[in-house]
């Protein structure tokens, strides 16, 4: 044992006779310590001594593989970042940085895919607006922006309409017609109003307004006198339908008063070659009941009634003369079922006229007669025809 510096102390086994050495350096027994695994094999690696001393620390993945990067010190030290991926796979961009740090901004897409288009900064930045499309196919045309095709430029999609209190802004789809005819005998003028807007002014006995564009849906409609103090002599609330037209009658009503009666001027369809539409109105005054003839005698409308309208008839054009009578409540008198120039009476006797008239015709239109007015005032009876 003198020959080696290094001594074993022997551990005794109860059982045995031999010992188990402990290792000792300059004669001082060692701290046994746990084995470190191979660096290489995933164990912890203790920085700065070389495998051994120190705190272990978390071993970092490759940056290559995926892991996150920490910046500043090559992969080791400081605070984790997310990962940024790659700003061409379609992740948000950060801009002024190449890719890292700022504010995320939402990604463009491409203007040529039907993405909006941001003027000025050729894709990016600026207000979006929204894109226009081909003139051509259809869309609107904005003047001054040289997008013309086959001289298309400055298109308005108005329809021309007539100067009128209900001019349609927009299309005629919503609106309908309407005109007013006084059959009224008072002696003062009236205006009228539907709503707000005056659609006939100073109107007196026998006048009539032109057709007027209105609104679909239903109206207030309103009589004022046109001077003095304008108080209300009547106000009625109406339908008004669309793509219709309608004629509004003011007449006197049985107690003294006024009444409003609505007229729709819808006339026939399909007609002949050579042949209008005709039919005869009553507005005259409340009681009244009448007979239309030919001056031959034929019978055209009976026994029409106050606030009457008859339906149209087809008549061959031409220029007819009209005869109004007191009704004759005879049985075997027939209406001719279409109105002809020259048709000859049978079985009718010739009637005292209260008012004879004319009226012309043209193929293809259809017209309707009024008429106005009592026997006891001034103003008479009288009849005014119209075109509808």
């Amino acid at each position: 044992m003198a020959e080696n510096d290094t001594h074993y102390n022997g551990v005794t086994d109860m059982n045995s006779t031999e010992t188990t050495p402990v290792p000792s350096y300059g004669g001082i027994p060692a701290e046994p310590v746990i084995p470190l695994p191979n660096p290489g094999e995933g164990g912890p690696v203790y920085p700065g001594n070389n495998g051994s001393g120190g705190e272990p620390v978390i071993p970092l993945p490759n940056p290559g593989e995926g892991g996150p990067v920490y910046p500043g010190d090559n992969g080791s030290g400081g605070e984790p970042v997310i990962p940024l991926p790659n700003p061409g796979e379609g992740g948000p961009v950060y801009p002024g940085d190449n890719g890292s740090g700022g504010e995320p901004v939402i990604p463009l897409p491409n203007p040529g895919e039907g993405g909006p288009v941001y003027p000025g900064d050729n894709g990016s930045g600026g207000e979006p607006v929204i894109p226009l499309p081909n003139p051509g196919e259809g869309g609107p045309v904005y003047p001054g922006n040289n997008n013309c095709t086959n001289n298309n430029c400055n298109i308005t999609w108005l329809p021309s309409f007539p100067s009128s209190p209900g001019y349609p802004p927009v299309s005629t789809q919503a609106f309908g017609q309407v005109r007013f005819l006084n059959a009224s005998t008072n002696s003062f003028a009236v205006s009228i109003y539907i709503d707000s807007t005056n659609y006939a002014s100073n109107s007196r006995f026998g006048s009539v307004s032109s057709y007027d564009w209105i609104a679909d849906g239903f109206h207030t409609v309103t009589v004022r006198r046109a001077n003095g103090m304008r108080n209300i002599l009547l106000q009625q609330n109406f339908p008004f339908v669309a793509n219709q037209k309608v004629t509004m009658i003011l007449t006197d009503s049985a107690s003294g008063g006024l009444e409003m009666v609505r007229v729709i001027d819808v006339g026939c369809s399909n007609l002949p070659c050579g042949s209008g539409c005709y039919r005869f109105a009553n507005m005259s005054y409340s009681g009244s009941d009448f007979d239309l003839l030919l001056t031959g005698g034929e019978t055209v409308f009976r026994n029409v009634g106050f606030q009457t309208v008859t339906s149209y008839k087809q008549a061959v054009s031409g220029s007819y003369q009209f005869t109004v009578a007191d009704s004759n409540n005879y049985a075997f008198i027939r209406e001719l079922p279409i109105i002809v120039i020259g048709a000859v009476a049978t079985g009718s006797s010739v009637r005292q006229p209260l008012v004879t008239f004319s009226a012309n015709i043209t193929a293809g239109r259809n017209y309707t007669s009024y008429v106005l007015g009592n026997t006891w005032s001034g103003n008479g009876l009288r009849v005014l025809t119209l075109e509808d």
